[in-house]
């Protein structure tokens, strides 16, 4: 796996690309795996090459949004083992990939990756060229980078669709770096909107999700140690909403985990203020070697992660609460 660049990526992707190129997003795809696969292959298109197919398992509700406003299709798995060229964009981890992952071509793959999360270690194993950096906070943040390495101007409406990942990615600027401030006014430059980003990532929740969440809160086990309130629960789909309406209530650790199919999804996160103070990182301390435990893969952000793979609700949500403790007992110990 060779490091580059945005200006040798995209020099290296263009010049590897001769016809269509896959985009394949995580699962259930967020606006700023979207919106970064948007732009890309808007970028592939203005430099000749035909127009890219985005593949994802599944949406997220924002994402979805984004989808249907700007027009957005989602490819069909059974069109991925066409491509040669295929670009993981906003993930680091086959295994992510989900449903999508058999349907990989199997000879002749050259395969890119555009992230801003710690690359996973088993991806070496499936990728030739990567674009990563971990001082940024979201992947659409790379793909401007991208653009301006370019000869041509981001177009409006791309430039709308970084934003919005951008914004997402940061939590409305609530874990933004300098640079991300930086970053949002060059995409307003660009001719980013931000009332329309605000409408794009202010969804109002289905029924479903309502339900589901009022659910978790009355599953939750609440857990009083190291001057934290942690939350656990186990819930059947929205798992990470379910977390942020944890975190709503008052915790500042929330976990949950979700049955779906032959595996078992975990989700966690964390207020800034215990990241900050207390040093934790949901991704590098829990999930990811999780991920390894439950025979599945792990990642994310310090303060929002995930995990999956095939076990139990039960076994995995314990295994989760251990290196938790673990890890907030180290930090305890050296305070």
């Amino acid at each position: 796996m060779k490091q580059l660049n945005p200006s040798q990526f995209l020099s290296t992707l263009l010049q590897k690309v001769t016809n269509s190129v896959a985009l394949i997003l995580h699962q259930s795809a967020d606006p700023d795996a979207i919106g970064s696969a948007a732009a890309l292959a808007k970028l592939l298109m203005v430099h000749g090459k035909s127009k890219p197919k985005i593949f994802a398992e599944s949406l997220n509700r924002s994402a979805k949004n984004i989808a249907q406003v700007f027009d957005i299709t989602i490819a069909e798995a059974k069109d991925l083992p066409q491509h040669n060229v295929v670009v993981l964009v906003d993930l680091n981890n086959i295994e992510q990939m989900g449903d999508l992952a058999p349907n990989l071509p199997s000879k002749n793959l050259v395969t890119f990756c555009i992230d801003h999360h710690m690359p996973h270690k088993t991806l070496p194993k499936f990728v030739n060229f990567l674009l990563y950096d971990d001082t940024v906070r979201s992947t659409a943040e790379l793909v401007l980078q991208l653009w301006e390495a370019s000869e041509h101007t981001l177009p409006r409406d791309e430039a709308t669709l970084l934003a919005s990942g951008l914004v997402y990615d940061s939590r409305h600027f609530h874990i933004a770096m300098n640079n991300t401030f930086e970053h949002f006014v060059s995409l307003l430059k660009y001719g980013a909107v931000y009332d329309q980003v605000l409408k794009l990532l202010s969804t109002p929740l289905d029924k479903s999700e309502r339900i589901a969440r009022l659910k978790a809160a009355k599953r939750a086990v609440v857990y009083d140690e190291f001057d934290l309130i942690i939350a656990a629960t186990v819930i059947r789909t929205y798992e990470a909403s379910a977390c942020r309406a944890l975190i709503g209530l008052g915790a500042d650790i929330a976990l949950a985990v979700a049955a779906k199919k032959d595996e078992v999804r975990l989700s966690a996160r964390a207020t800034t203020d215990v990241v900050r103070e207390r040093g934790l990182d949901l991704a590098k301390d829990v999930m990811e070697p999780l991920g390894e435990l439950i025979g599945g893969a792990g990642g994310g952000h310090p303060s929002a992660a995930g995990a999956n793979g095939p076990a139990s609700s039960d076994h995995a949500l314990g295994l989760a609460l251990q290196l938790l403790r673990k890890t907030l007992k180290a930090h305890h110990d050296t305070t």
